[in-house]
């Protein structure tokens, strides 16, 4: 394995190891996960940002990968991190709903790129769907859970990042497969 491959899938299996651990803290202790819960979802978008600005960066050779997009949606999550982090007194509520608008477009996005690519990329598909289907189911939720307690809205956002997080660690064990 190639030393730039060694880096990515540490980086991978640390993000889901790391991702995983903070789901799991927020489903076991949800009271104090929805007190930092604007904390929480700003640093998840920022290591979420990372990732899909490397990895636009990572196949920007390929051109069928739609690669420019994945770099905007990196840098739209970097943006709206900071933003989250510059304003952490904001409206939780106002907060949610629009991480949750945020994380159906970029579920959509990755779902349609992955249909479209499958022929390109047969064995990403494997771990591309979890994900954009993952993004959108959750997102969909936030986008519409207001109307429930705060208790639900932070158990979903757990649930969310323990998802994201195992997809991640399979992630890196795919891609240190091939």
């Amino acid at each position: 394995m190639k030393n730039f491959d060694k880096k990515i899938f540490r980086y991978l299996l640390m993000t889901g190891i790391l991702f995983s651990l903070v789901g799991i803290f927020g489903i076991f202790s949800p009271t104090i996960f929805s007190i930092y819960i604007v904390d929480i979802l700003a640093a998840f978008f920022f290591v979420s940002g990372v990732k899909n600005f490397t990895k636009g960066f990572q196949f920007r050779k390929v051109p069928e990968f739609h690669w420019g997009l994945y770099i905007f949606i990196g840098v739209l999550e970097i943006v709206i991190s900071l933003s989250l982090f510059s304003q952490p007194f904001g409206n939780q509520l106002h907060t949610i709903v629009y991480s949750g608008f945020f994380m159906m477009f970029k579920g959509i996005f990755i779902f349609i790129n992955t249909i479209f690519n499958r022929k390109i990329f047969p064995d990403s598909v494997k771990y591309s769907l979890n994900a954009g289907i993952t993004d959108t189911l959750f997102g969909t939720l936030l986008a519409g859970l207001p109307f429930f307690s705060a208790r639900v809205i932070s158990l979903c956002v757990a649930w969310y990042i323990l998802f994201n997080g195992a997809n991640l660690v399979l992630s890196a064990f795919y891609f240190k497969r091939s």
